[in-house]
C-alpha cells in the first residue's frame, strides 16, 4: 500500500511541472484552392516517423508536442506532386502558412502510388485513409472495414470488429479505449489516422489482440450533429445512432445514443446428447426444434464533457448507461434415438436484462520533452438478472420443471496512472493499475444459493522500446498480484511477466517480427461461484471456488512485405497454456456435472497467410487470407486435438460517389477443453451512395444462401452432444442504410487521451444449455 501511494504522489508532483511542447501549422493549397485530405508526414532526416495525418477541409493541417530538432516535411496526395519541406534547426513553434502544391496528371489507364498509406512503426502500423476511403464511409466502421487491416474482421451488420489473433480487439480514439458504439459515432473527415498495433504492448492489458486507435480532431468552437441508420426490410432487425457535439474555446460537450434490436420469428435448435452410465445401458436422445421466438435489444448512452488548455492539460468527464435485454424461447420434441415414439414437449424459455452505469474521470498533463503523465479513474455498478423456465411434459403431465432466477449487483473501481517518455529513437513506458470489485448474487428457484465475492488485481509494468537503423526491439516485464475471495476460499498469486519484441526491418517495404511474452489468465467469477444451477433433467452446471490461475506462453512471428499495389503477410502463432481453466464432466448418482477444473495443457498452432492488391486506380481493392488452426487440448481424463483450415476473401470498390463492398467467409472453428465451436459461415454485400452529408445504401447478409446456423461439439466421453442452433431470418436479410450530419462554425485542434476502463463482467454462473 505505501508503494502505491508513493508512485501516486509522485505521479502528481510530476503533472505540477510546465509544458514546452512546439507546435507546427500550415495551409497546404494549389493554386487558390485548399487541398482536402492530403498526406501531411512530419520524420527526421533518416526517415523515422515523428507525426503525421491528414489536412482538413480547408487544407489545414496541426501538429502538436514536437521537440526540437531537424526534420522533414512531406506532402503527398492523389493527383498532386509529392513535396518536401527541410525545417533546419526547428526551434520554436512555427506556422508555414500556405503551402502550394502543383497538380499532377493522371492518365486512365494509369496507376500512380503517390504515398504510402502503411507507415510500419516498431510498435504499430500508422494507416493514411485516402480521400475517397474518407469520402465514401459513414462511420469509424465502415472506414474501418475500407482498409482492410490484416487479421481484422469487420462486421457491419452486426457492428462487430473481431482480429484472428488470440484475445479482444481494443478500439480506441486518441489513445482512450472506448466501445463500439463510440467508434459509430466518429465523423470519418475528422480522422487525422488510425494507429494499428497488432502486436499490443504492455500497457494495453493480457488479453489485448490488437488495438485500433483512431487518430481524431478536437474541435475549438462549432457543433456537430450526426444521424446512423441501418434497418432491415424483411425481419425486424436494425442498428441507429445519434450524436451531437459542441466546442466553445477549450469546452466540448458531447452525447451520444445508440440503439440495437433484433427480433425473429424463426429460431429453433438440435441437439444430439448421449448419456454413458456406470450400471445400465448408454441413452441417446434427439431434440427437434419448433420455430419460435427471439428477442434482443441494446441501448448505450454516453454523455461527456472535457476541458483542454494549450495542449498541457487534458481533463474529461464521461456519464456511461448500458442497457441490455435477451429472450429465448425454445421449444423442441426430445426422444430417445431408438424409440422415437417414447417422447417428451420440452421448453426451454430464458430472459435476461442487464443495467451498467458508470463513471470515468480521466486527467492527462502533458510535460516538456515529450512527456506525459496520465491518471484514470472508473466507477461501474452492475445490476443483472436472468430468469429461466425449463419444463418437459409427457401426455400433457409434468415430467420436469426446473425454474432458476438470478439477481446479480457487482460494485468495482479501477483506477490506473501511466507515465510515457519518447526519445528521438526509443520510448519509454511504466504504469500502475489496480482493480477492485465486490459481487453478491443471489439464486432462488429449484436450487437457491447466495454468493458474495470479492476480487483485487493489481499490476505495475514498465516497457522500453527503441530503434538501431534496422533494428527495433522492445523489452518490458510486468509485476502483478491477484485476489479472490469466496467465503474463505479463493486464491492469492503475485507473478512476474516479461516481454520481448524484435523487429528487423529489410527495407521500408518489408519486415519480420517475433514477439514472446508470458502472461496470467484469470478464471472468470462465474466460473468460481459456489452454486450449481440445473440444465434439464439429467445435467448440472456447477461453479468451483477452487479455481487456480493459470499461465500463459504465447509466441508469434509475422513477415510482412509491401511493394506498389501489392502486399502480403505471413504470421504464425504458437501459444501454451499450462493448467489452464478447462471445462471438466463427471457422473454423480444418476446426474452429470458440468464444470471447470485446472486441467494439464491447451496448445494453438496457427500459420496464416495474407494476400492484399490495390487499390487500383484508387478504385478497386482485393484481400484475401487463409490459415489453419491446430489445437492439442489436453486435461486429466481427456486428449483431444482438432484441425480446421478456413478463409476470407473481400473486395473494396468506390467509383465517384458510389461505394461497394462484398466479403465471404467459412467456418473459422475454436476447440477448447472438450468443446468444439463452430464459427460463422457467411457473406455480405453493401452499396452505398452518398451525396454531400447524406449517405444511402443497402446491405445484404447471405443474399445467396437459404439457411444460417452456427453451433458447437462436446467430445467428453461420459456425456457427448452435438448442437445446432438455426435462425431462417438470418439469411437473405435485406437492410437499407442512411447517415447524415452537419456541421457550424467548426474549427480544429486535437488532443490525445490515452485511457479508459470498463468493467462489464457480472459474474453470474448460468443455468441453460
Amino acid at each position: 500500500m505505501k508503494r502505491i501511494t508513493t508512485t501516486a504522489a509522485f505521479l502528481c508532483l510530476c503533472m505540477l511541472l510546465i509544458a514546452q511542447d512546439l507546435q507546427l501549422r500550415g495551409r497546404i493549397v494549389s493554386g487558390k484552392e485548399p487541398v482536402e485530405f492530403a498526406n501531411v508526414i512530419l520524420q527526421t532526416k533518416d526517415s523515422i516517423f515523428i507525426s503525421g495525418g491528414i489536412t482538413d477541409q480547408r487544407g489545414r493541417f496541426n501538429m502538436n508536442n514536437l521537440q526540437k530538432g531537424n526534420y522533414q516535411l512531406r506532402i503527398s496526395g492523389l493527383g498532386y506532386q509529392t513535396q518536401q519541406i527541410n525545417l533546419n534547426d526547428f526551434t520554436a513553434t512555427l506556422d508555414l502558412g500556405s503551402i502550394s502544391i502543383d497538380s499532377a496528371a493522371i492518365a486512365l489507364e494509369e496507376v500512380t502510388i503517390t504515398a504510402n498509406p502503411v507507415i510500419n512503426q516498431p510498435d504499430r502500423k500508422i494507416i493514411l485513409p485516402s480521400a475517397r476511403q474518407l469520402k465514401t464511409s459513414t462511420n469509424g466502421l465502415s472506414l474501418l472495414q475500407r482498409l482492410q487491416l490484416s487479421r481484422i474482421q469487420v462486421d457491419l451488420i452486426r457492428q462487430t470488429i473481431t482480429s484472428s489473433n488470440q484475445g479482444d480487439v481494443q478500439l480506441r480514439i486518441n489513445g482512450a479505449k472506448v466501445e463500439i458504439q463510440e467508434i459509430l459515432a466518429l465523423q470519418p473527415e475528422d480522422v487525422i489516422r488510425i494507429e494499428y498495433h497488432d502486436e499490443p504492448g504492455l500497457r494495453y492489458g493480457d488479453n489485448a489482440a490488437a488495438v485500433i486507435d483512431y487518430t481524431v480532431r478536437r474541435h475549438q468552437t462549432g457543433g456537430y450533429v450526426g444521424f446512423d441508420t441501418s434497418t432491415s426490410v424483411n425481419t425486424l432487425l436494425g442498428n441507429n445512432n445519434a450524436t451531437a457535439k459542441i466546442n466553445h474555446k477549450n469546452s466540448e460537450w458531447g452525447i451520444n445514443y445508440h440503439e440495437g434490436y433484433r427480433s425473429f420469428k424463426n429460431y429453433w435448435r438440435e441437439n444430439s446428447e448421449t448419456f454413458h452410465f456406470s450400471d445400465k445401458p448408454s441413452f441417446t436422445r434427439l431434440e427437434d426444434g419448433v420455430p419460435d421466438k427471439m428477442k434482443m435489444r441494446w441501448d448505450y448512452l454516453t454523455m461527456n464533457y472535457s476541458y483542454q488548455e494549450a495542449e498541457k492539460w487534458f481533463v474529461s468527464v464521461a456519464l456511461r448507461g448500458s442497457f441490455r435485454y435477451n429472450k429465448l424461447n425454445t421449444q423442441s420434441t426430445l426422444y430417445p434415438i431408438d424409440n422415437p415414439d417414447n417422447s417428451v414437449a420440452m421448453k426451454d424459455h430464458t430472459a435476461s436484462d442487464s443495467k451498467s452505469p458508470s463513471i470515468d474521470i480521466y486527467l492527462q498533463r502533458n510535460l516538456k520533452n515529450n512527456q506525459a503523465i496520465i491518471l484514470n479513474t472508473v466507477g461501474t455498478y452492475i445490476h443483472t438478472y436472468d430468469d429461466r423456465t425449463y419444463e418437459e411434459k409427457k401426455h400433457s403431465i409434468l415430467a420436469t420443471d426446473i425454474y432458476s432466477a438470478i439477481r446479480g449487483k457487482k460494485y468495482s473501481f479501477i483506477g490506473e496512472g501511466i507515465y510515457e517518455k519518447k526519445f528521438t529513437n526509443s520510448k519509454l513506458s511504466a504504469g500502475i493499475r489496480h482493480q477492485q470489485s465486490l459481487t453478491e448474487n443471489k439464486y432462488a428457484g429449484t436450487s437457491s444459493a447466495e454468493t458474495r465475492m470479492q476480487e483485487a488485481h493489481t499490476s505495475t509494468y514498465i516497457e522500453y522500446s527503441s530503434k538501431n537503423k534496422r533494428f527495433n526491439y522492445s523489452v518490458g516485464v510486468q509485476g502483478s498480484r491477484s485476489w479472490f475471495n469466496q467465503e474463505g476460499e479463493g486464491y492469492q498469486k503475485y507473478s512476474v511477466l516479461p516481454r520481448i519484441r524484435l523487429t528487423y526491418n529489410f527495407s521500408d517495404q518489408a519486415f519480420i517480427r517475433y514477439q514472446g511474452q508470458i502472461s496470467r489468465s484469470t478464471p472468470a467469477l462465474s466460473d468460481l461461484s459456489n452454486v450449481e444451477q440445473l440444465i434439464d433433467s439429467l445435467q448440472i452446471r456447477r461453479g468451483n471456488p477452487t479455481l487456480k490461475m493459470s499461465t500463459v506462453y504465447n509466441n508469434t512471428l509475422n513477415v510482412d512485405f509491401r511493394k506498389g499495389l501489392f502486399s502480403s503477410s505471413l504470421y504464425l502463432l504458437y501459444q501454451y497454456q499450462h493448467k489452464p481453466n478447462m471445462e471438466e464432466t463427471f457422473r454423480e448418482g444418476e446426474l452429470f456435472v458440468r464444470t471447470t477444473a485446472n486441467q494439464r495443457s491447451w496448445q494453438k498452432l496457427n500459420p496464416e497467410v495474407e494476400i492484399k492488391v490495390g487499390p487500383i486506380k484508387d478504385i478497386l481493392s482485393l484481400s484475401i487470407s487463409t490459415g489453419i488452426n491446430y489445437f492439442d487440448s489436453r486435461g486429466h481424463n481427456y486428449h483431444h486435438t482438432y484441425t480446421n483450415w478456413y478463409y476470407c476473401a473481400s473486395a473494396t470498390a468506390a467509383y465517384k460517389k458510389w461505394s461497394a463492398y462484398f466479403e465471404i467467409r467459412n467456418h473459422r472453428n475454436d476447440f477448447y477443453g472438450e468443446t468444439l465451436s463452430y464459427g460463422e459461415n457467411y457473406h455480405l454485400l453493401s452499396v452505398s451512395y452518398r451525396y454531400k452529408q447524406l449517405n444511402v445504401g443497402v446491405m445484404s447478409l447471405n443474399p445467396f444462401g437459404s439457411n444460417y446456423r452456427i453451433g458447437s461439439e462436446n467430445f467428453s466421453p461420459l456425456a457427448p452432444s452435438k448442437n445446432w442452433m438455426y435462425i431462417k431470418e438470418s439469411s437473405r436479410v435485406f437492410a437499407l442504410t442512411l447517415s447524415w450530419n452537419f456541421s457550424f462554425g467548426r474549427k480544429y485542434e486535437s488532443a490525445e487521451r490515452r485511457l479508459h476502463n470498463e468493467d462489464n463482467n457480472a459474474g453470474t454462473l448460468k443455468s441453460g444449455k
